[in-house]
């Protein structure tokens, strides 16, 4: 397939301007991203993605994947009108293919964005079996439950278990498709490298097949049910209001789950083997004299145990992990679907210190507001007095 047409040598300002209609356009599936199709499009077109990008006026950058995982978060209005043109896909679609949108001015980083504490420029998840190249990938991997595969059943992943690597859309390399971008531990760290040595080594990449990632299936029906409700509400454009509340309350208890941990979770139970380890299994390894791993599994306050990346000898680094996250959604869902949230909550949770309003940035998300009253004796013991003053009165 040759490579797209392109202007005669014009400047990379009216090239954006000029852009012209692609002979050929592979449709963006549906609830694709629009990371996955520019990446389609450039294996499409047998180029790699920064010439896909700039023929399509994306503006590559040096950084180009970081860039488009930009767009993929919000994409600005001067960058969606060439695309539109070069394509003639409907702007509804490009808009669909966005986490937030065709913007007029970008927002800048949204890592902090008071209702998403994620961005395509975090730690995103993804199901190895369905990036087998030629891999194209949903909007909803992006999420923060996107905790497995409906398609093959089996739990995502979120860091290479070689490298130990958080996987990122701005890291992912155009010249390695489908491969793991991080790099391996050094072999020359101070603590291993012989006293003589001055120089230390080039860093290697991993370059692991994405594909060939192990991850365990998922078997238990009620953390399928949670996610198959959550995919649900994902695929609405406007839910139901019983939908809409479900989602706010479980966003609400998950958060005091999370950062800060107001909550823990006091017994587990799963016919699942890989979310009943995540709550049962020891922390480790920590053996005297053994060499430190790359990645190290704690118990967080929370109850269930999260892993730990090793980025130097004495530095460690809290990873995702959609096997975590998924049991605590099973835990979540038990308690907002019984017939008495309140006492189900009683039963289930404790409160280990209140959380106060600088753990939410000094500003509550706006989902804890409109959490429901069976929600509300656990949040008055979750919450300090100067946040919990902030919620609506009953």
């Amino acid at each position: 397939m040759p490579p797209p047409p392109a202007p005669d040598r014009p400047t990379a300002d009216s090239a954006r301007t000029t852009s012209r209609r692609l002979p050929v356009v592979p449709l963006p599936q549906h609830g694709e991203s629009l990371f996955s199709w520019i990446d389609h499009l450039a294996t499409h077109y047998e180029v790699d993605r920064t010439q896909i990008m700039d023929r399509l006026g994306l503006k590559p950058a040096t950084a180009h994947a970081a860039r488009l995982a930009r767009h993929t978060a919000e994409l600005p209005l001067a960058s969606a009108v060439p695309l539109h043109t070069a394509t003639g896909v409907d702007p509804k679609q490009l808009r669909d293919m966005t986490l937030f949108g065709i913007v007029r001015t970008s927002t800048g980083r949204l890592d902090r964005h008071p209702e998403f504490r994620w961005a395509p420029e975090e730690t995103w998840a993804f199901c190895p079996h369905c990036l087998r190249p030629p891999a194209r990938w949903p909007l909803w991997w992006y999420q923060s439950w996107a905790v497995m595969c409906p398609k093959h059943r089996c739990y995502t992943a979120s860091f290479c278990p070689d490298c130990g690597s958080p996987f990122s859309p701005s890291a992912l390399r155009g010249d390695a498709p489908g491969r793991c971008p991080g790099f391996m531990p050094r072999a020359d760290d101070p603590v291993t490298r012989p006293p003589h040595t001055k120089r230390r080594t080039k860093r290697q990449r991993c370059g692991r097949p994405l594909w060939e990632i192990d991850t365990p299936p998922a078997t238990d029906p009620a953390a399928y049910a949670v996610f198959h409700s959550l995919l649900e509400f994902h695929d609405e454009e406007t839910p139901s209001p019983d939908l809409q509340q479900w989602y706010d309350d479980l966003r609400t208890l998950r958060i005091l789950l999370k950062d800060p941990h107001a909550l823990r979770v006091q017994a587990f139970t799963s016919t699942d083997l890989a979310l009943q380890e995540r709550f049962t299994a020891d922390e480790g390894p920590s053996r005297w004299g053994e060499p430190a791993p790359v990645i190290s599994w704690r118990r967080s306050d929370s109850g269930f145990l999260f892993p730990m990346r090793r980025t130097s000898p004495n530095t460690w680094t809290g990873q995702r992990d959609p096997v975590s996250a998924a049991a605590k959604l099973t835990v979540i869902a038990a308690v907002l679907d019984s017939q008495d949230p309140a006492a189900s909550a009683r039963d289930v949770f404790t409160v280990r210190h209140p959380a106060g309003l600088r753990d939410f940035d000094d500003q509550l998300p706006s989902y804890m507001n409109r959490a429901s009253p069976a929600l509300r004796e656990l949040l008055s013991q979750a919450l300090d007095a100067q946040a919990l003053a902030r919620l609506p009165a009953p």
